[in-house]
């Protein structure tokens, strides 16, 4: 299987800075089930800064793919604190393709993240899940069947609609 690094997903579409204005962008496939591998965490607010299930069985799930550099993903931040707020049961996880941790915190501070990121430079989840833009954001049932796919800058009742839809199908 190719594997996909930040730098070769943005460097075949035109570089960071289109990437940026355009809402960034990637090449990916695949995906399927409850994913209960584990993936690291970065320590900072809100996140524990270790190993977390990327979507836990019998669980709904919101998956976040951001990026610290993609404008969409800023405005972003503070609707996905809305739906984090409303389902403290929800399985929230944002993960960035980024290697750097230190950035990946202090953009966690500065948009006042309250819930785990971790950091997938290899890409495998986006692979995993079919994800080929960032943003990109993913609503799984408890039984990890894929409900909701949004790619781009989705607002707070949008996917608190989503969640709830997912929550009631059981």
């Amino acid at each position: 299987m190719k594997r996909y690094t930040r730098r070769r997903v943005l460097g075949a579409g035109g570089g960071v800075a289109l990437s940026a204005l355009a809402g960034c962008a990637g090449v990916l496939g695949g995906a399927g089930g409850a994913d209960t591998r584990e993936i690291d965490t970065v320590a900072v607010a809100g996140s524990p800064g270790e190993a977390v299930a990327i979507q836990p069985q019998e669980r709904v799930s919101l998956l976040d793919f951001f990026g610290t550099w993609c404008a969409p993903c800023k405005p972003q931040m503070a609707h996905l604190r809305t739906v984090d707020e409303r389902f403290p049961d929800l399985h929230l996880l944002s993960i960035t393709w980024e290697s750097e941790e230190a950035v990946v915190a202090d953009f966690w501070r500065e948009y006042e993240g309250t819930w785990p990121v971790a950091l997938d430079p290899e890409v495998r989840t986006g692979e995993r899940y079919g994800v080929r833009r960032i943003p990109t954001l993913l609503v799984l049932a408890a039984d990890g069947t894929e409900t909701w796919r949004h790619v781009g800058l989705a607002a707070a009742d949008t996917i608190v609609t989503e969640v709830e839809r997912a929550i009631e199908a059981g």
